[in-house]
């Protein structure tokens, strides 16, 4: 896949799944401004973190709305079908950075919240223009939906980890079976 930046230091890829991988179960790490300066200072990615304004409530949920698209897109992209509802971004105002290469910049009160939107969209539409694409995917398991990147050679990985998703599925897959051509008493 391409290495072109989605953000400083990480490719359009990684930003992707960072932002896919905020939030499973009771954890998100896109609750509160908080909450995303720790999640940001995580990623070591260089920028103001004084930039995320104890305001910016309204931002996040725009972002948490991007992050369940980049996630449904990441399923679709493993063969599970749902749908991917876009309305949360209806307040995403972006324009075009004239600077360099395509991206696209946030339009409206500066904040990091609202340039890792901006980020993100970006690296969305530029992910889905290159043929390594499907390669982004959500795993199939259902108490899992972990984001990853597939890098086997046919782009068959199904689960974000063989040794944990996959054996459960293929353990559950085995008990099915078993249970099936067990003869009734």
């Amino acid at each position: 896949m391409t290495q072109e930046p989605g953000w400083p230091g990480l490719s359009d890829e990684e930003l992707l799944v960072a932002v896919a991988n905020t939030g499973h179960g009771e954890h998100d790490e896109l609750a509160d401004p908080p909450a995303m300066r720790v999640w940001w200072a995580g990623l070591h990615a260089p920028t103001d973190l004084e930039a995320v304004r104890p305001h910016a409530t309204e931002d996040l949920a725009t972002l948490r709305a991007l992050r369940a698209v980049v996630r449904g897109l990441a399923l679709r992209n493993n063969g599970i079908d749902v749908r991917v509802d876009a309305a949360g971004l209806d307040r995403l105002t972006l324009r075009p950075d004239l600077r360099g290469s395509p991206s696209l910049l946030a339009d409206g009160p500066d904040g990091l919240v609202r340039d890792v939107c901006a980020a993100t969209v970006t690296a969305l539409l530029r992910a889905t223009a290159r043929p390594g694409w499907p390669r982004l995917k959500a795993c199939r398991g259902t108490d899992c939906r972990w984001v990853f990147i597939d890098s086997s050679r046919n782009t068959s990985r199904r689960w974000c980890d063989m040794a944990v998703c996959g054996n459960r599925a293929k353990s559950a897959s085995f008990r099915t079976r078993r249970s099936a051509s067990e003869p009734v008493a």
